[in-house]
């Protein structure tokens, strides 16, 4: 548990200092972007005077290619002319010749057979490889590309607790059986499992202990007391023993070790997640002590002479009754358990990563091994939680738990526990898949490669016009989701260029084709950076001098409570926050300073904040106070202004306050009075429970008299309807707000 503090600390820590580096990387940032810009630049113009080179470079290459070339052709056509030669020397000097020396000449004049593959051939064979390459690239990339987690873990948890027990058997007519009622209290456990995350969805699966408690009070009396009488012979008829107890009560523990399999989905725009499914466990320990206060009688109707060959029986009263704990077997538990929680990533972007829930686990199997108590003497009643023996005192009876008495022969255990839950899990490593490289064509085609010049992947969809530099045609055509484009072209000189949405234009390139070459000419683009976004900053002044105020702030989203930023201004009232365009509520607080609740709607430009300083006189509109229609309920969704307007008269003692409530014109003026006098005093009454001294504050109902806004149209109805308070006295003490 300290543990966790300590890493809460941190993360508040951080938390804090966030803004302020915030601010410092974005002045360092316009310094490298001017700088980034200048280097681009130079790399730009590099790139064209390397392009040239290289361009040059081709055509002396080409050239000598060429002539190279023409030699060889030389060369072959003398060394066939020279072949023929050979043969006809041959034949003439073999006309008188066998036939098999005939042959033989015949062999030697015919030209060398080419046993290389048609073009047609080595393409299928070609692709065939592409083919593969293609196939195991997508696999490796879709491998890469899958949002999937593994993680490890584990989480404590603690919370409320109960055996809920039924069916135990009671008749009221006799003095048999008793009745029960269960009383929770504080159970948890400790765990650690398997999560799998797959995109948005979770699956957990592991083992934990639990340990479920509960304090079962018994009876079978009205007054909650458990009474028990009967009659030992020889005087049965006559004679009645009588053992009453008050407060009886049997406290339980049961220990679980439980295998949870559960399913849910972590949410994408908040850092909310939630899980549900079944526990499925063993009880492993448990164990029962009986206590109460106890008191016996004997109720004699006759007079007897003399007592022969009975028990002997101490009359005790209001005694206490306790036993040393006795096992309790417990069997399969199966329970329905559902969690909701916090992902604590954005506060605490690390590993290990931290959630807090709030669960719920009800088993839903009947826990309970029953196991009848085996009776300790002839007189033993086993469907009592205790058993009478002959001894000289009633107070050393042993006692067995209410759950081995023939009374609960038929009870079912259910067990409950409810309550919040801490858990830490790892983030296990996923090797990466590389993808393979293209071999080279054999036949004479040209394919371009396109890639993003930031992260080197492959980029389809790029149009690519080719422009045969000499005869001035032109083919265009898309790149495939590899990234490539092929085609057969005749030997000559091409001028290439590429272009894709979001992208700027490839510059324009010269690339050579030969006869029985292939090359692949790699184009990167580069990518149109994204628009600029603005995030929501704010100016704290003070409402009279307009002088900055380091005030803290809280923001919220319109739709729930959750804090999604926190910040104290600087030394000139200026916040910056990492929130993009959307609806607020921010919760303003400075020392000497009433509280202010503000709803922001935020697109681009910087707000400013008017903070009111605390004095005597001023009035205050209490902002997200909301009643039920034309009722003086508080609703839920006020609870925040409510605890902010607690929370200032609770640290500011010396402060007095007058509430007053306002109502529209929509209705009588009678109505009106009264409702305006309730939803003041309703105000009044939730900071009185919340621990604000009755005398510090006076409230009064003004109905529709003192409008602010016309009444005639909703948006003027719903400011008049309002409730103010004005600060009567400050004890001439420094306020204090604390955030």
């Amino acid at each position: 548990m300290k543990r966790i503090i300590y890493i809460i600390l941190l993360a508040m820590g951080l938390a804090a200092v966030a803004p302020m580096a915030s601010l410092v990387d974005n002045n360092v940032a316009a310094v490298y972007a001017a700088d980034a810009r200048a280097k681009a630049k130079a790399q730009r113009e590099k790139e064209k005077a390397k392009l040239q080179k290289e361009r040059e470079k081709a055509k002396a290459k080409a050239a000598k290619e060429r002539e190279k070339k023409k030699k060889d052709q030389a060369k072959a056509a003398a060394k066939k002319q020279k072949e023929r030669e050979k043969a006809k020397a041959q034949q003439a000097k073999a006309k008188q010749s066998s036939a098999s020396n005939k042959q033989v000449a015949s062999k030697a004049a015919a030209p060398k057979v080419d046993n290389s593959l048609s073009a047609a051939e080595e393409k299928a064979q070609y692709m065939e490889q592409i083919a593969a390459i293609d196939k195991a690239n997508a696999k490796a990339e879709a491998y890469n590309n899958r949002d999937i987690t593994h993680r490890l873990g584990f989480w404590g948890q603690v919370g409320y607790s109960n055996l809920f027990t039924s069916g135990i058997a009671f008749d009221d007519q006799a003095l048999t059986g008793f009745k029960n009622k269960d009383n929770g209290f504080v159970g948890g456990g400790l765990g650690l499992g398997y999560q799998l995350r797959y995109k948005q969805f979770l699956m957990t699966v592991g083992a934990e202990f639990n340990t479920y408690n509960s304090i079962m009070a018994i009876s079978n009396q009205p007054d909650g007391s458990l009474l028990r009488s009967f009659g030992m012979e020889p005087y049965a008829t006559t004679m009645t023993y009588t053992y009453a107890f008050s407060k009886m009560q049997d406290k339980l523990i049961g220990g679980f070790v439980q295998v949870p399999l559960l399913f849910g989905m972590e949410l994408k725009k908040l850092p909310l997640f939630w899980q549900a499914g079944v526990k499925i466990g063993m009880g492993i320990m448990g164990n029962s002590t009986i206590s109460g206060n106890m008191t016996t009688s004997i109720l004699d109707t006759e007079l007897i002479d003399g007592l022969k060959d009975m028990y002997n029986h101490t009359l005790v009263t209001d005694e206490d009754f306790s036993r040393p704990a006795s096992a309790v077997k417990w069997g399969l538990n199966m329970a329905a358990s559902a969690e909701i929680g916090v992902n604590m990533d954005q506060w605490i972007n690390a590993s290990p990563r931290l959630r807090f829930s709030l669960f719920a686990d009800y088993g839903f199997l009947n826990a309970l091994s029953y196991t009848p108590a085996a009776p300790a003497s002839p007189m033993a009643q086993t469907d009592i939680p205790t058993q009478l023996l002959a001894t000289t005192n009633p107070l050393d009876f042993p006692a067995n738990s209410a759950l081995a008495t023939s009374s609960a022969a038929a009870a079912k255990v259910n067990p409950f526990l409810v309550g919040a839950k801490i858990a830490v899990w790892f983030d296990l490593p996923r090797p990466k898949k590389y993808t393979r490289d293209y071999p080279k064509k054999p036949t004479p085609r040209m394919g371009v490669y396109m890639y993003d010049e930031n992260s080197a992947l492959a980029l389809g969809g790029v149009a690519v016009q080719i422009t045969n530099a000499e005869t001035g045609k032109q083919m265009q055509k898309n790149t495939n989701r590899q990234g490539l484009l092929q085609g057969r072209f005749a030997p000559g000189e091409y001028r290439i260029s590429a272009t894709k949405n979001g992208y700027y234009p490839s510059d324009t390139v010269l690339q050579a084709v030969e006869e029985f070459t292939f090359d692949t000419l790699r184009l990167p683009l580069r990518r149109i950076p994204a628009p600029v976004i603005y995030t929501l900053c704010m100016n704290v002044y003070d409402e009279e001098s307009h002088e900055p105020v380091e005030a803290a702030a809280r923001i919220t989203a319109l739709t729930d409570t959750v804090v999604l930023y926190a910040a104290q201004a600087s030394d000139d009232g200026f916040i910056e926050t990492p929130l993009t365009a959307g609806d607020y509520i921010a919760h303003f607080t400075a020392t000497g300073y009433m509280p202010k609740d503000d709803t922001i709607h935020f697109v681009r430009d910087t707000a400013d904040i008017f903070l009111r300083h605390i004095k005597e006189g001023i009035k205050v509109k209490i902002e997200n106070l909301f009643f039920a229609t034309n009722k003086t309920v508080i609703l839920p969704t006020s609870e925040q202004s409510m605890s902010d307007l607690a929370s200032f008269l609770l640290q500011n003692p010396s402060v007095t306050i007058h509430i007053t409530g306002h109502t529209d014109a929509v209705g009588s003026d009678e109505a009106n009075q009264i409702l305006s006098e309730g939803r003041a005093n309703a105000v009044r009454a939730d900071l009185i429970k919340r621990g604000v001294a009755p005398e510090r504050m006076t409230a009064e109902g003004k109905g529709e008299r003192e409008h602010i806004a016309d009444n005639d149209t909703e948006e003027g109805r719903q400011l008049n309807r309002r409730v103010e308070f004005t600060i009567t006295g400050t004890g001439d003490e420094d306020i204090q707000q604390v955030f």
